[in-house]
């Protein structure tokens, strides 16, 4: 008797087992797939989407990753599937928005393009109070 109870104990334990690690393996590629859809949205929105699609190879095989620009906006969605595809009906999801970026201009290499490397101290004003001089002993 005892040593059924111990093989339906032991099948028990090891179904637990499967499923606390199918959970965790699920939560790892959420992360993944949120982590995926901001850096997305973040190349998207500097008009990188050749970038933002490539990370699609660095997700596990069968990802989907879809940029949709919007105005100002760019949408992206992220789609992964949960335990390298075992669960062929389900999908895990994660979408990001971002705001486009203005464009930056290349630098010219002109000293006048740059800018200074300190700001010149301001005049003072009427009724403000001249710097004290360094060298002069404080009474």
């Amino acid at each position: 008797m005892v040593t059924v109870e111990a093989a339906i104990a032991i099948g028990s334990l090891v179904a637990v087992l499967a499923v606390v690690l199918a959970a965790v393996g699920a939560v790892v590629a959420e992360i993944r797939c949120v982590d995926a859809a901001g850096e997305a949205a973040r190349r998207a929105s500097r008009d990188d989407t050749a970038g933002a699609e490539a990370l699609a190879r660095e997700l596990p095989s069968g990802t989907e990753v879809r940029v949709e620009p919007d105005g100002d906006l760019v949408h992206v969605v992220v789609r992964v599937p949960p335990l390298g595809g075992a669960l062929p009906g389900l999908r895990l999801a994660a979408e990001a928005v971002a705001a486009r970026e203005p464009a930056v201009a290349a630098p010219t290499g002109d000293p006048a393009d740059t800018a200074p490397d300190a700001a010149p101290d301001p005049a003072p004003g009427p009724g403000s109070a001249p710097a004290p001089d360094p060298e002069e002993p404080v009474p």
